[in-house]
Formats: C-alpha cells, sequence, structure tokens
C-alpha cells in the first residue's frame, strides 16, 4: 500500500515507555474512500491492542497522532492524511473495546478514535547513569556532592579517554556540532554539543504545528527595550529544548538535541555592513548585556531543585564584527575600545545573567586569535566572571591556527595553543581528538591541563542533572505540548509587537484604516523566508518549506477587513528584472495608500558574507521613487538586520516603518500594527547616511576615529539615531530628582490611542572632564531604560530609577572604569521630543556627587 508503513509490533514497544492519553480528537470514520486517515499501520491486527500500546508503537517511531481501530488496529501520523476526505462521527461510534484493555474504546469497524497521547521515556537524549555498570561508579551516586562525582568520573578515565570527551568524534555526527564520546569503560555515553538557540532552538518539526517557536530577528528584539521580552525568550527556548531532549528529538541534520544551547549573539553591530547585523540585539554594549542577562535568566530557570532547564552559551567572544577573511583575521584594539565596546556586553551578562560559557569567535585581537587567546579566556573570563565557565571554540578555529595569524607549526602546537589559553571544546576541526595526545607527549602542554577542561565540561552536565535520575528534576515534565504551545506563540506574538519602530507618519497616514483600497508592493511584501533573520533554526514549517510563514501581503489581507488588498513584488531584492513592475504601477493607480515593502534577504547579508553596499541592492530604490512619484501615500516598510541607508527615499514616504527581520508571525504583528496596535519600539542601531561607508573602513576597529562608530561616538548626522522612534499618540514625560542617584518620572499620553513608551537614561561628561581625559570617551552612553504601557489621555504611574555610581564611571586608556570629579549629566529621553536633564559635579577625590 502506498505510503503505508508496516511496523513489528515485537520488536518496537519497550517496557520502558509509558504513555498515557493526552487529548482525543475526535472519532472519524477511515477508509470509506479507499483512503486512511493516518496513513502509517502500526498494527494490522493485535487483540491485545490498547490506546497505551498504540501510543507506545506512534511515539517509538516519531508520531504525533495515535489512532485505534476496530477494537484490534493501530495507525500512526503527524497529520491526517491530506487526500483523505473523513466524517466527523459522534463518539458514540468509537466505542469498541480494546482487544487488551476493555475498559478503553478502540474506535470501531472502519472508525477510528484519534488521540495524543503523553509518553514518558525513561532515557531521553544523553541521560546517564542508566545501566548497573555506570551505576557502579561513584560519579553516579548522588549523595555526593558534583565536585566529588566528577572527580571521580576523570579519574577512571585515560588520557585518551579524556581526550575524546572535549574533541569532536566525526564517526558520530558533523564535527561542527561537536559530538563527542563517552567511555564505554565505565558506562558513559557521547554528547552533542551544538545547538543554535539564537532566534528559536534548532530542530526538526516533530509534526505539523510541533515546530520549535521562532521569535523575530534579535535586532528587532533588541528594538523593543524590553528585558521581560529578553526573558520570556529564554524561557521558551530552555522549556522548548528540555521538551525536545525528553521527547528523544533530533536537530535537522539528525543530531540529538541535548541541552547545551548557543546563543545569544551580542558582538556588537559596530557597522552595518556587517554579514551577521541581523542575529545581533543592537550597537550598545549596556542594552546589548542587559537583554543578554535577562535571556540567559530565562534559559536557565532552575527548578525547585536547582536543576536549570539548560546551559547558556553566548557568542561569539569576542570583537567579531567582520566576515572578510574571518578566521584569519586580527585587528587592532586598544584596551579602551575592548573594555568600553567589545567586552562591555559580555561583563553585563555574566554578572548578572550567570550563562554557563561563551563560543570564542573566529577574528584575532591584535595578533591573537580569541580561541588561543589567555587573557580574554583565562585572565578575563575565569579570572573575573566565572570560573567554571566553559569555552567551545567557532567551528573550525583550532586547525585556522595553523595559518595566519599565528602559523602555529604542527597540529599537536595549535591545539596546544588552544587549550593552554582557555578552549575547552573543540568544534569543527579535529585537532584535539587526533593531536592533542601528541602535544602532551611534546610538553607542549599537560594531561592536568587536558583534565581541566573536561571537568569544566561534565560540572555543566552534572549542573543539568544528566547524571542524576531522570524524575530528580521538575523539567523532566517538559514534554511535547510544550513546543509552541498557545502560551509561547503569544510570547512570540507579544515580543512581535513590540519589536517595529515608526520613524515616519507624515499626516498620521497611520494607523491605517480598515476596508481601504491598499496594494502592497515591494520584494519583502511577498516574501516568506526572506522574512527570516540568520540563524532562525533547522526547520520552522513542518515539511521543510517555509509556507507556513504568511507574508506581509497575507496579513495585510486578513487585517484589511472589507477592504480590498491587492499585491505584487514589482522588483526583486536583486537583479534588474521589470517584468513585474508594470504590473504594480497599474496598482498604484488604483488603489488608496500604498505600503512598499523593500529591503535585504540572507542573499545579500548572512553568516560569511559582508555587504559592500548600505543602500537598496538591485533596483528597488528607483523603483521605490517612481511609486512615490505617483503622488500616492507610501507608507516604507524596512526589512532587514543590518541598517539600510535610506538618504533618497526619507522624503518620498509618507511614513516609515523599520520592521527588521519580523520572521514567522511577524507578518501578522506588522499587520496588527499597520492597522493601530501602538506598541513601538526604538531603534537598536545608528542609521547612517550612505556616504558613511566611504568614510569608515570596515577594518578600524577603533570606535572613536572620524566619523566614529555608533551613537556613542559618531560625529556627523545620522539619518535616524540610535534610540529614535514615534507612536501613534504624543507623550512627554517630567522627572523629579529624589537623590543625585534617584529619579521618579511620569509620562504623559497625550493622544488618542493606548500605547507603550521607553524612556531611556544616558550619562555624559562635560567639556571639564573631556579636556584633561588622555582617551576617547562617548558623547553619551545609555545606562539604564525602561519600557512604559499607557492608557491614552492619561498620565503612567510613576517609573523609579534607582541608579548606582557606576553610570558615572568612563573606561580609560587602560581599561579600567573611572569616575571623574568635574561635570556629569544624566538625560532622560524617549529618543524624541524634549529631554530633561540633570547635571551634577562630582567632588575632587570622586567620593561626592552633588546636584547641580
Amino acid at each position: 500500500m502506498r505510503g503505508v508503513l508496516v511496523l513489528c509490533l515485537l520488536a518496537l514497544v519497550k517496557s520502558d515507555i509509558d504513555c498515557q492519553l493526552d487529548t482525543v480528537i475526535g472519532c472519524y470514520s477511515d477508509f470509506e474512500d479507499g483512503k486512511r486517515l493516518l496513513l502509517y499501520e502500526a498494527s494490522a491486527g493485535d487483540d491485545q491492542m490498547t490506546q497505551n500500546k498504540c501510543a507506545q508503537l506512534c511515539f517509538l517511531n516519531s508520531y504525533i497522532l495515535s489512532g485505534v481501530e476496530d477494537g484490534i488496529q493501530c495507525f500512526c501520523g503527524n497529520s491526517f492524511n491530506p487526500d483523505a476526505s473523513p466524517t466527523v462521527e459522534n463518539m458514540s461510534e468509537c466505542q469498541l473495546p480494546c482487544g487488551g484493555n476493555s475498559s478503553q474504546p478502540c474506535g470501531d469497524a472502519f472508525r477510528m478514535l484519534v488521540f495524543t497521547a503523553k509518553c514518558t521515556n525513561s532515557q531521553p537524549n544523553y541521560q546517564a547513569c542508566l545501566t548497573p555498570l555506570a551505576q557502579s561508579f561513584q560519579y553516579c551516586n548522588t549523595s555526593l556532592s558534583f565536585d566529588d562525582r566528577v572527580d571521580d568520573l576523570l579519574s577512571h578515565l585515560s588520557l585518551d579517554q579524556k581526550i575524546a570527551t572535549i574533541g569532536p568524534d566525526p564517526n558520530l555526527g558533523n564535527p561542527c556540532a561537536t559530538h563527542t564520546d563517552g567511555a564505554d569503560s565505565i558506562g558513559l555515553g557521547p554528547w552533542m554539543w551544538l545547538v543554535e538557540t539564537n532566534t528559536g532552538v534548532a530542530s526538526a518539526c516533530v509534526a505539523q504545528g510541533i515546530c520549535a517557536s521562532t521569535f523575530p530577528g534579535p535586532v528587532g528584539l533588541g528594538a523593543t527595550f524590553n528585558t521581560s521580552v529578553w526573558f520570556n525568550k529564554g524561557s521558551v527556548f530552555g522549556s522548548e529544548m528540555r521538551a525536545f531532549a525528553n521527547f528523544g528529538w533530533h536537530r535537522g541534520d539528525g543530531g540529538l538535541i541535548g541541552l547545551t544551547g548557543f546563543g545569544p549573539n551580542i558582538n556588537i553591530a559596530r557597522d552595518p555592513r556587517f554579514g551577521r547585523n541581523s542575529e545581533l540585539p543592537g550597537e550598545d554594549p549596556f542594552l546589548s548585556g542587559k537583554v543578554a542577562a535577562a535571556m540567559v535568566r530565562g534559559m536557565q530557570t532552575p527548578d525547585s531543585h536547582g536543576y536549570p532547564k539548560m546551559l547558556a552559551f553566548l557568542k561569539h567572544f569576542t570583537a567579531y564584527s567582520r566576515e572578510t577573511n574571518r578566521g584569519h583575521d586580527t585587528y587592532n584594539i586598544s584596551m579602551h575600545d575592548l573594555w568600553d565596546t567589545y567586552l562591555a556586553q559580555y561583563e553585563i551578562a555574566f554578572l548578572e545573567g550567570q550563562p554557563s560559557g561563551v563560543m570564542c569567535s573566529y577574528n584575532g585581537i591584535n595578533g591573537h586569535p580569541s580561541c588561543a587567546n589567555g587573557y580574554i579566556l583565562n585572565d578575563v573570563l575565569r579570572g573575573m566572571w566565572n570560573k567554571d565557565a566553559i569555552v567551545t571554540t567557532d567551528c573550525g578555529a583550532v586547525s585556522n591556527l595553523r595559518q595566519a595569524p599565528i602559523y602555529a607549526p604542527t597540529d599537536a602546537a595549535a591545539a596546544a595553543m588552544a587549550l593552554n589559553n582557555g578552549s575547552d571544546i573543540e568544534m569543527g576541526s579535529t585537532l584535539f581528538t587526533y593531536s592533542l595526545k601528541t602535544a602532551v607527549q611534546q610538553n607542549l602542554t599537560t594531561e592536568a591541563a587536558v583534565t581541566a577542561a573536561a571537568r569544566r565540561a561534565f560540572l555543566g552536565h552534572f549542573r543539568l542533572g544528566r547524571f542524576d535520575p531522570f524524575n530528580s528534576s521538575d523539567w523532566s515534565n517538559l514534554w511535547l505540548s510544550d513546543i509552541n504551545s498557545d502560551e509561547h506563540k503569544d510570547i512570540v506574538m507579544d515580543a512581535a509587537l513590540q519589536s517595529f519602530v515608526l520613524l515616519k507618519n507624515d499626516n498620521n497616514l497611520l494607523p491605517l484604516k480598515r476596508g481601504v483600497r491598499v496594494a502592497v508592493l515591494g520584494p519583502q511584501g511577498v516574501a516568506r523566508y526572506g522574512l527570516l533573520s540568520d540563524y532562525y533554526g533547522d526547520e520552522v514549517c513542518y515539511g521543510g518549506n517555509f509556507d507556513c510563514i504568511p507574508t506581509i501581503a497575507e496579513s495585510v489581507t486578513a487585517e484589511n477587513v472589507g477592504g480590498v488588498t491587492l499585491y505584487t513584488a514589482g522588483v526583486s531584492i536583486s537583479g534588474n528584472d521589470t517584468s513585474d513592475l508594470q504590473k504594480a504601477l497599474d496598482l498604484v493607480s488604483f488603489v488608496d495608500v500604498v505600503i512598499l515593502a523593500m529591503g535585504i534577504d540572507k542573499t545579500i547579508e548572512q553568516e560569511g558574507v559582508d555587504r559592500t553596499d548600505t543602500r537598496l541592492p538591485g533596483i528597488q530604490e528607483p523603483f521605490a521613487e517612481l511609486v512615490m512619484g505617483m503622488g500616492k501615500p507610501t507608507v516604507l516598510v524596512l526589512v532587514n538586520g543590518g541598517a539600510l541607508a535610506i538618504d533618497n527615499l526619507i522624503s518620498g514616504a509618507t511614513a516609515i516603518v523599520e520592521a527588521f527581520n519580523p520572521s514567522v508571525t511577524g507578518s501578522r504583528a506588522l499587520a496588527k500594527t499597520l492597522f493601530g496596535s501602538n506598541r513601538w519600539g526604538k531603534l537598536p542601531i545608528t542609521m547612517y547616511p550612505h556616504d558613511y561607508i566611504n568614510k569608515q573602513p570596515m577594518s578600524n576597529y577603533d570606535m572613536s576615529v572620524y566619523p566614529g562608530r555608533t551613537y556613542r561616538y559618531y560625529q556627523d548626522a545620522p539619518l535616524f539615531p540610535f534610540g529614535f522612534g514615534l507612536s501613534y499618540s504624543p507623550f512627554s514625560h517630567t522627572c523629579d530628582q529624589l537623590s543625585a542617584l534617584s529619579y521618579s518620572c511620569v509620562i504623559y499620553n497625550l493622544g488618542d490611542y493606548d500605547g507603550d513608551e521607553v524612556l531611556m537614561v544616558f550619562h555624559s561628561v562635560g567639556n571639564d572632564i573631556r579636556a584633561k581625559a588622555n582617551h576617547p570617551i562617548p558623547i553619551k552612553a545609555l545606562v539604564d531604560f525602561q519600557r512604559v504601557s499607557t492608557f491614552a489621555h492619561n498620565p503612567s504611574n510613576p517609573v523609579q530609577f534607582n541608579l548606582s555610581s557606576n553610570v558615572f564611571a568612563v573606561v580609560n586608556k587602560d581599561g579600567k572604569k573611572v569616575v571623574y570629579p568635574g561635570s556629569h549629566s544624566l538625560t532622560f529621553s524617549r529618543g524624541h521630543g524634549l529631554d530633561v536633564t540633570f547635571k551634577l559635579t562630582m567632588g575632587r577625590n570622586a567620593n561626592a556627587l552633588v546636584p547641580e
């Protein structure tokens, strides 16, 4: 039978799988048209059939839906057969007793009872201490401390075995995923380290509707200026990663999902041309550090016994900001810039979020590749922030040491350089695997260094509960129903609604009125894949396509109730094809308002590909000018990761919306926003004019040299500044100084729409301090922020800012934070409109802060 897989019952039902009915989908007619409702036949006839047994069969073969029929048959699937046309029957038609349990109904003749079940598997991915052999060792003794147990584990491993636990075994899977070996001699299994967690948990879909939750791209979430959004994102990732691991699920390449997640990526958006800007929360170290700390806290939420949901690793440590010649590039970075810009966000994230480790980056700093840089890995990361931090290399970073800028003479020397300078786990290349023992034998490194690296790795696994009974953790209850659940969908939608930035709104064109005639034009208006950021996950739609992603045009159509919505691309992202252009212009003539969705996608910017130009590629810009020249009110919607230079389009657009990478459900949030939702964010980046790229080479990592980088050092006029963002309601704010470090503000909603506003606090120093300093000082620097919800024509509740004296510190030439005596200012800003500024004077010994 086509599409039917007959499974062997005796071979597949295991006593360690317990399944209980979760949700009854319904009773359906089956096979009346010769087509099965569920295609996969698990049992054609078993007189001992039960609902539990059928669910076991389906679970063991990765199917979500179970169907029992005629008392003895079992069928499985992840969705109904699209070719079948079943009739929904009354539940009384599915009450034939199961052959193996007369108290349970098992459908009837040509009547299938379809249900989902929750199955408990005592062997989730990588669970250890399950065999008598393993249990004979003290590392499985839960009465001992983690330190004692990891010491016992390592004491039974030879040098070869310890190396095998920190270097990838290519026989187990993709070396970039780093499948490390266990040790059969002590009953220890392998582990796969790499699961990306930047926008979603990288995984294959389990079934229709059971794919990992996918958030809008990180730069859009940076625009929320809301740490709660980031905490919730991390919590969703932690829950779903546990659920995938508990279920025994895998990544798109088949590697079993563990509990080590890599993300967020918090390199700063140093240059708009960087190919991986879509993975980053923005250009400001303080904002990036705060949202990362929140996300990590969510990812590593402890249960009642202290077990974290997962282990979180930050990427890419540090100063990774260019794809050209990556892996062999090195940049001159002063101690001031290193601590002011490239380490600052990681320091906040570690001190406030306590991530489990980092992935070190490809680039070099002053001639020292990050994955062999003892200063940042040993002295800073472990010496100052987390002594047990686990460091994994980026894919192939150890083998890169054989070439520029280090030119290690042998594989053994390269492996030793990485290990000695702080890298614990090698990803991608196999120099640890095949050459680290030689390095020990040649006295290039020591077995003690190998043991220390393995110890850090295993200590993290003990914290997760890998070596404890599975049910010891509250997180063992997380299951498929927790993946992309209704609660998680609401969290994603809430995040998406806060991720857009309103840059212009002449004549209050927005929000649009439902019932109008709208044309959605532009390549991003009809795109699906193009709405995703880099590292969106392995699979976002069941079946591996992108059909589950609604386009902006489809979402606008759904919101424009009673109206007419027409759409076409007009032009493509790149290239000079004009075959659809006239159709687009004809639509403009017919409609009342135009939504022009333009931008870039992963053909233009992605890992490995920097942009050479910041303008819209192809003929998008002249197409936009043609459309705007026809005189219809036009909303320019930008879909992108890195900032776009839209110098020539600002005046012609009636309204401008920065949507960044809205992702799987973000187009629906965008449409809701265009038609009235008023939860706008603020720019987490600077939008530079086009000539910026002619003044600033990408290879320059000096933040302050003219024209400067990011709002903290940029000296010219931006198209739109960091922190800018409008709303459908006008706002104002007042602030009272309660003390030098305590302030109370009220935001006034002066308009007709309920809405959110963001209040940011910036520190700056006076000219007296600048005149004496022998190092760069930011023009201003973000030191706090809060997002506030308001009601139309009403003031907010008081917004409290309780600052620490550290907000007055700047980084000196030696990378040290200092508070200089002299004039300081704190400015409370909404990114536009009038600011409220307080001036303070620090005493000569920097020990008395006096308001002026």
